[in-house]
């Protein structure tokens, strides 16, 4: 693994960003753009990619233990540390939304580009099967959080849990397990499909930094303690836990899943449930900047 070629695939991911954000300030587009977009990558290009994980690659047996251990530590012990921090350093104002930010890194709109430019297309079906149990953390931990503070009744639903995220993730699971052999245009169609994801989901990332201030969003002492608290230090003190991960890549894959900013999700949650949506977007923006610096630092000194 060469560390060039991360800080290249990092640099590539954020001119996009960049150019999301540029195109975002030139007002080029209707703001309903943004969310429909959101919409299209989530519900098309994303579960293509997924299933492009499974159609044109070849695995050798999936390291399942390793997979719901990584699993485990990320979806079920995260948010359950992220509330301890939460206690410990006393955070009041907006401590719902700091929960929901330490407890859900951007899995889908940058995990997945990065480790696949990363690992390769095979690795996406690892990443797949870790980030089904994030959406269904995040459409019940998730929402539970988000309420933590203003004490709404919880309302858990399944339907909302039922994605096409999740579809496909399932059915890339179905394929491998029964290797089933794809028709090379199907492979190749859900392969091109799916590749649209990287580029339009770092333009959809610049569109959301564009609605507020650049200056607002950049002069923050404590979003910036937070930021590399959440993208450095956190995944440090998680790495004793990750050394039981005996597959190198699925290890690879947690810490880099833990080393992603704050999701995107964070933002539409926090308009939602009447959060506080400007302190999202910032904590986006400065979390998805540092981690420029921060994920090749962490896979120099962890992973190389």
């Amino acid at each position: 693994m060469s560390i060039t070629i991360i800080c290249l695939q990092l640099l590539q991911l954020l001119m996009m960003i960049c150019l999301g954000f540029v195109i975002g300030k030139c007002h080029l587009f209707h703001h309903h753009f943004s969310n429909d977009l959101t919409k299209f990558v989530l519900n098309i290009t994303m579960p293509f990619l997924i299933l492009s994980s499974v159609t044109t690659s070849h695995f050798d047996q999936l390291p399942i233990l390793d997979i719901l251990y990584a699993s485990f530590l990320l979806v079920i012990l995260l948010p359950i540390i992220a509330y301890i921090i939460i206690k410990v350093f006393h955070i009041q104002k907006d401590a719902s939304l700091h929960m929901f930010m330490i407890s859900y890194p951007n899995v889908g709109f940058m995990g997945f580009p990065l480790i696949q430019s990363i690992y390769g297309q095979g690795a996406l079906l690892y990443t797949a099967i870790i980030n089904i149990g994030f959406n269904i953390s995040l459409f019940s931990i998730g929402i539970f959080m988000m309420n933590y503070q203003n004490k709404h009744e919880f309302h858990f639903s399944f339907q909302k849990i039922i994605t096409p995220g999740i579809i496909s993730s399932l059915l890339a699971l179905f394929i491998y397990a029964f290797s089933i052999t794809i028709p090379s245009p199907i492979a190749n169609f859900c392969t091109n499909i799916g590749n649209m994801t990287t580029p339009l989901s770092m333009f959809i990332i610049g569109l959301t930094m564009s609605q507020y201030h650049l200056k607002q969003m950049l002069f923050e002492g404590r979003v910036y303690l937070f930021c590399i608290f959440i993208n450095f230090i956190l995944p440090i003190c998680f790495m004793p836990l990750f050394q039981f991960i005996q597959n190198n890549i699925v290890k690879g894959i947690a810490l880099i899943i833990l080393a992603m900013p704050v999701a995107n999700s964070a933002a539409l949650y926090a308009k939602t449930y009447h959060q506080n949506e400007q302190l999202a977007i910032q904590t986006i923006f400065i979390s998805t900047l540092l981690s420029v610096i921060t994920i090749p630092l962490l896979v120099y000194f962890f992973l190389i």
